[in-house]
């Protein structure tokens, strides 16, 4: 009886409070492609590539320098010599530097790719915030669609299933397009202005 009570005085109290309320007005965005049209990560992207480049033509550097002292240790001193032994040595400290290279480097730009990917989120979720203020929005979703290629296996299938957040939307609570133009606009004019 106390558990039939209970239930009642929570449908009546959802009741009231959907009545003193309103409706609740919800949109969805598709994050991952909002995530793909925004400029910012184009512009993020041709950085890295840079950055990419340099650390290769780096990292190519220090592979040469190893391959000619190699070569040198072996075609110019005689084993077993002091100098051959010195030399050895310092193939093996330019082995270490390159090892350290490329960890560190490879650490370093996880590091700053992780607060690029945080930064864009960011930019989307203000977007979406303002979009949400200016027309009232009380909820915003995240929404997106399965790939149109078939997963290789039903583990993917059920992952990608489980993954969805919203199963059924109609296009007129789509915000996504909206959200894209306003988080290009903003960056463009704060770009243009920069430059």
């Amino acid at each position: 009886m106390k558990i039939r009570k209970s239930i009642i005085s929570v449908w009546l109290l959802l009741v009231l409070s959907s009545m003193s309320f309103g409706a609740t007005s919800v949109a969805v965005v598709n994050i991952p492609e909002v995530s793909e049209r925004y400029h910012r990560r184009t512009d993020l992207e041709a950085r890295f590539e840079l950055v990419r480049t340099d650390l290769n033509k780096n990292r190519d550097a220090l592979r040469d320098k190893i391959t000619r002292a190699g070569r040198s240790l072996q075609e110019e001193l005689k084993p077993g010599t002091d100098e051959f032994y010195a030399r050895e040595k310092e193939l093996a400290m330019y082995e270490a530097e390159l090892q350290y290279f490329v960890e560190s480097q490879g650490r370093r730009i996880e590091r700053e790719l992780a607060g690029s990917l945080k930064l864009i989120f960011d930019d989307i979720q203000a977007a979406v915030i303002d979009i949400a203020k200016q027309r009232g929005i009380d909820i915003v979703l995240a929404a997106d669609q399965l790939p149109d290629a078939p997963p290789e296996n039903t583990s993917q299938v059920r992952q990608q299933i489980v993954l969805q957040k919203v199963i059924y939307w109609h296009p007129n609570v789509d915000i996504t397009d909206d959200v894209v133009a306003h988080l290009n606009q903003a960056y463009d004019a704060a770009n243009k202005g920069g430059k």
